[in-house]
């Protein structure tokens, strides 16, 4: 039990929670109070005051404590919670703004908050002695100035609007949130030494990184605070006293703060590529994906939510089409900068576009387009030439061959999509495999000398076929043996020659089945039976003699039909051994 006091109070030794304890406490009672005190211009400066006061003292402490102490450890917990005070006091406003009736009031009540505000920071810096860069100073006070901003203008006293354009507002908020965070782009490629000797035992990303995260998880929070007050579900447009508790179904989805999180990915890849930090890169290759399921408009069946979706969707487009567009500019951003495994995210995120439209917000309203498909196969074949690889030609060949099938519906060889797209697939692997030498193409070999007499054995027998005249089928399984042939003679290639030789039994055999059938209905059906077996017969002779006469290579014969096993069989007769005759001098 001893030792788990000693724990307990060592723990609050070094992280000392009072500080953020006393913050919250705070807080709450400013909260309180909004439903006891008659809201007016008076008590917004009010309440204002008193955040202002506890701010500076909270402030002072940490100044003192860092200058005469040197205890970095609360101080860091104390300039963090200065700066959520910061954003707090903009929170809390948001019940302010609804209810103020001057304009002039609320100006001043929002130019005053932002100026102590950036007052207290610059005291802060100076009195604590830390020194910070002007490419983060300028990032923090925007950042500032849009949560100040943002409750005065979605105020609809002070801007008379529906509730319809004030959604958009509310939309737009962490849009604005996301080309502030761009700001912090020549932060980030200064690098390490532009925060060296900042006057703090705090490293680099530590500081000043961390406060920017901060400021980042209060974007996110603050977004879905903005769509509690003012979506048309909040207290501005409902009154309180039809209101059973908070209503949680708001115009908010997690697509609002794609565009931020997107610009954080571009961050942090800048700063992978600044620090030549290549595990971090390829994180940011792989993880920046990842936003797309954040992009899918999740539980949009509720009132508010569903509403706001279709009219977004009927302005500018789906939140997930949008997010495919933003990750095909990332991706082709970095493969610009020869960024590690851009280039496949890139291929990924454009085929995406062959099944994502501007209408697309759920599984039935998938859409098939096919210019991504002829797009991302070119890029693909132009890949495979230049790095002489047949799976890469080949990838590109199945996502044209995807395209044509798509598209080959609004053209007039409609009826022959399933024919087209089958033999450019088939020419496709027969030229990739004498045009290459690698184990995929070995494989295509075998594929290809298979692939052709099943085709030419479909043809001729499936009733599919049957369709056709009996001669182009003839002449299309004679071009199909040709090819074959050519692809035999130029890749030297075993499997080729078997294919040639099946290809060219069916087409015998389909010759011979065709005039035998035509020959029957003259001469009668036994007749031809007869000449088919004589014929049959006198080939099998000729065989036999032409492998005697050394013609034929030779083969190994089975021993029950008069062969030695290995070899040639032997024309002479076997060699008959008599026997010894006994002696004249045995027996006189």
């Amino acid at each position: 039990m001893q030792n788990s006091r000693s724990s307990v109070v060592h723990w609050l030794w070094t992280n000392n929670p009072f500080y953020a304890i006393s913050a919250l406490l705070m807080l709450y009672a400013v909260r309180a109070s909004y439903g006891e005190l008659e809201i007016g211009a008076i008590n917004c400066w009010v309440m204002l005051g008193v955040l202002a006061v506890y701010t500076s003292v909270l402030a002072a402490v940490g100044v003192a404590i860092v200058r005469w102490g040197q205890v970095w450890e609360d101080a860091r917990s104390i300039f963090l919670i200065l700066l959520l005070m910061f954003l707090a006091v903009s929170v809390a406003a948001d019940d302010l703004f609804v209810k103020m009736e001057s304009s002039t009031g609320a100006v001043a009540l929002l130019a005053c908050g932002l100026a102590f505000a950036m007052a207290v920071f610059h005291c802060v810096l100076r009195g604590s002695g830390i020194r910070l860069g002007w490419a983060f100073q300028l990032p923090f006070v925007l950042f500032l100035a849009l949560f100040y901003v943002t409750p005065w203008w979605c105020s609809p006293e002070l801007h008379p609007t529906n509730a319809f354009t004030l959604d958009w507002t509310v939309f737009l908020f962490s849009q604005a949130a996301a080309l502030l965070c761009l700001t912090l782009l020549p932060a980030v490629r200064r690098g390490r030494d532009y925060v060296a000797n900042n006057g703090t035992p705090w490293a680099w990303p530590w500081f000043p990184w961390i406060a920017f995260g901060v400021i980042g998880g209060a974007v996110i929070l603050r977004s879905y605070a903005l769509s509690l007050t003012f979506s048309q579900t909040g207290p501005i447009w409902v009154s309180s006293e039809n209101r059973q508790g908070i209503v949680l179904d708001t115009i908010w989805r997690p697509y609002f703060v794609v565009p931020f999180a997107m610009a954080v990915m571009l961050l942090v890849l800048e700063a992978g590529l600044v620090s030549g930090n290549r595990r971090l890169v390829q994180r940011v290759m792989r993880s920046t994906m990842l936003l797309l399921p954040m992009a899918w408009p999740w539980w949009a069946d509720t009132p508010a939510g569903g509403a706001f979706i279709e009219r977004m969707t009927q302005s500018i487009g789906s939140p997930v089409w949008l997010t495919v567009w933003m990750l095909v500019a990332f991706y082709g951003g970095a493969f610009v900068r020869r960024v590690p495994q851009a280039e496949l995210g890139l291929l990924a995120s454009t085929l995406m576009l062959s099944c994502i439209g501007p209408q697309t917000i759920s599984v039935s309203t998938f859409v098939l387009q096919p210019i991504p498909l002829f797009v991302v196969g070119m890029i693909l074949v132009v890949a495979g030439l230049l790095r002489h690889s047949s799976v890469i030609t080949l990838a590109a060949t199945i996502v044209m061959t995807c395209g044509l099938w798509v598209i080959l519906p609004q053209s007039l060889l409609a009826s022959f999509r399933a024919t087209a797209c089958y033999h450019v697939l088939l020419c496709s692997c027969l030229v990739l495999s004498i045009c290459h030498a690698d184990r995929l193409a070995l494989m295509l070999r075998h594929l290809g000398a298979a692939w052709i007499p099943l085709s030419a054995l479909f043809v001729m027998t499936a009733p599919a076929a049957a369709e056709l005249a009996l001669h182009w089928r003839l002449l299309y399984v004679t071009g199909l043996a040709s090819v074959c042939l050519v692809c035999a003679r130029v890749s030297r290639s075993r499997a080729y020659w078997t294919g040639f030789v099946g290809t060219t039994t069916i087409l015998g055999y389909s010759l011979a089945a065709s005039g035998f059938r035509q020959a029957g209905s003259v001469v009668g059906r036994n007749a031809m039976a007869a000449f088919s077996w004589s014929v049959g017969t006198l080939l099998i002779g000729a065989l036999i003699s032409a492998y005697k006469a050394c013609w034929l290579p030779p083969i190994t014969i089975p021993g029950w039909i008069g062969g030695t096993g290995v070899g040639r069989a032997s024309s002479d007769p076997p060699h008959v051994v008599e026997p010894m005759q006994a002696s004249d001098d045995s027996g006189a």
